[in-house]
């Protein structure tokens, strides 16, 4: 009686083993031209609008916020990952004006503007993976991205000349001897940056996504804002306006604000310093703001900025294979 019942439960569990293996015969799954595991590559482009500031030698606070702006084209690689070239353009600036009356950094009152052309090859990796067909992406999912980069940039500086005023650009001068016997060569305005970060991506529908994310851009080299090292010989420059600019802790008035400075005090507190050069020129300064007694800036702390925007990409190739990298 055992034997029978356990042979008439092996042919009914054998039925429906045969029953099902044919309904999924009839039926395949919806994944079956992406199997488990796999993921359909896909294309999209975009534009992106941000905000940049920097982190340098010369004070600048969420005041110096300034607006950038950029395309990108982006290739899904994987169901995590995807690579994205971006071309960005954003300003920078900062002023020591902004800095508290009694410090040094008000006394030195340096100021700059630099405008950053930004090309950028990222990796884009989604904490929460996208698997099959495109519009079956995930609706949300947070990521992180790395990546490197190179920039173009040109910092300036603002003069006040015969009561207007105008922007000058501040590496041809050598504001700290770049080029002069005696002095570190001139700095490229081509630079290589790394960028890293973090955002949230969202899906709209079956082809648009919208993103926000943040990202700092690290460098090597310290000119962004053209105030790295020493104060060079004012007469070492040969160029009257190169030696204006690159020390103008005697000036009146803060030349990008327009606005008056408390002079006085700084006078009151650092002294005035005189010397001949030896072009036969008088050269003064505030006491102390001259090569061999203190630094124009810290050339052991390169310059940063930070980007944080808003994306919107739309899917505009699909049915791409992904290499497979188990990630």
């Amino acid at each position: 009686m055992k034997i029978r019942n356990r042979i008439v439960i092996f042919l009914i569990l054998q039925e429906l083993f045969f029953c099902v293996q044919a309904e999924a015969q009839r039926k395949p799954s919806r994944s079956s031209s992406f199997p488990s595991r796999e993921t359909e590559g896909y294309v999209s482009a975009g534009f992106q609008l941000n905000a940049m500031n920097y982190f340098g030698d010369i004070p600048s606070g969420v005041s110096f916020t300034r607006p950038g702006a950029g395309v990108f084209v982006m290739r899904k690689i994987s169901p995590r990952s995807h690579l994205r070239l971006s071309l960005n353009w954003g300003r920078l600036e900062g002023d020591d004006f902004s800095s508290a009356e009694n410090s040094g950094t008000y006394a030195r009152n340096l100021h700059f503007r630099n405008d950053i052309v930004e090309l950028t090859l990222v990796n884009t990796w989604d904490l929460i993976g996208s698997y099959g067909k495109y519009r079956k992406r995930v609706p949300f999912t947070p990521f992180l991205f790395f990546g490197f980069g190179l920039i173009h940039h040109n910092p300036q500086a603002k003069i006040i000349l015969n009561q207007s005023t105008e922007w000058v650009d501040l590496q041809p001068l050598g504001t700290e001897g770049q080029g002069r016997p005696g002095y570190d060569a001139p700095y490229s305005k081509i630079q290589l940056v790394l960028p890293l970060g973090v955002g949230f991506k969202w899906s709209v529908n079956e082809r648009l996504d919208i993103a926000i994310e943040s990202g700092i851009r690290f460098t090597f080299f310290d000119h962004l804002d053209d105030v790295s090292g020493e104060y060079p010989n004012l007469d070492d420059l040969g160029n009257p306006l190169a030696a204006s600019l690159s020390n103008r802790t005697l000036e009146s008035v803060s030349a990008r604000t327009n606005s008056t400075r408390n002079l006085e005090q700084a006078i009151a507190q650092f002294g005035v310093d005189a010397y001949i050069g030896f072009d036969g020129i008088r050269y003064e300064t505030l006491g102390s703001f001259r090569r061999g007694e203190s630094t124009r800036g810290n050339p052991s702390s390169h310059d940063l900025y930070f980007t944080t925007g808003i994306h919107f990409s739309y899917i505009i190739n699909v049915g791409l294979k992904c290499p497979q990298f188990g990630w």
